[in-house]
């Protein structure tokens, strides 16, 4: 087997959007529910769950954007595998909106081992209901993304 068709035998990757054209309401303890999805690569997802599957045992790097807007308040999510947060506080970002209608964008990542079918889940891991907006100057966007790649 040449080394290019061993390369992408062992490859995994994925991207995930959640899209809308209303605000999107993320309460505590929820996940975020992507309903998009690109290019998938020994990842599984399922729209109807909103489940990210990942099918290889790997170390993977797993970045995520979301555009909260609303009243001043601390926002703070966290990855998960399953229902664990992994590896424990590495993984948490949160952000401080200390005026009334301010728009950020709150960005994170990780690299961390995920085993095989392993579930990944980003959650609100704060107190406050979060609202992530999908429309920005009328034009649809990305209210939240996420996307992982399997470094080795």
């Amino acid at each position: 087997m040449s080394d290019r068709n061993r390369q992408d035998s062992s490859a995994a990757y994925g991207y995930f959007a959640f899209v809308g054209t209303e605000p999107i309401l993320v309460n505590p303890q929820e996940n975020i529910r992507f309903n998009q999805h690109g290019s998938l690569k020994n990842i599984r997802f399922s729209t109807n769950r909103s489940t990210i599957k990942v099918l290889k045992s790997g170390d993977y790097k797993i970045e995520y954007t979301l555009l909260i807007d609303g009243p001043a308040s601390t926002s703070v999510y966290g990855i998960f595998l399953g229902d664990s947060s992994e590896p424990e506080n590495l993984t948490k970002f949160g952000i401080t909106r200390q005026v009334n209608n301010a728009t950020l964008m709150l960005i994170g990542q990780a690299i961390i081992h995920v085993s095989k079918k392993s579930t990944i889940e980003l959650r609100n891991i704060g107190t406050t209901t979060d609202t992530l907006l999908p429309v920005l100057g009328g034009q649809g966007i990305n209210a939240a993304s996420l996307s992982i790649v399997k470094l080795s």
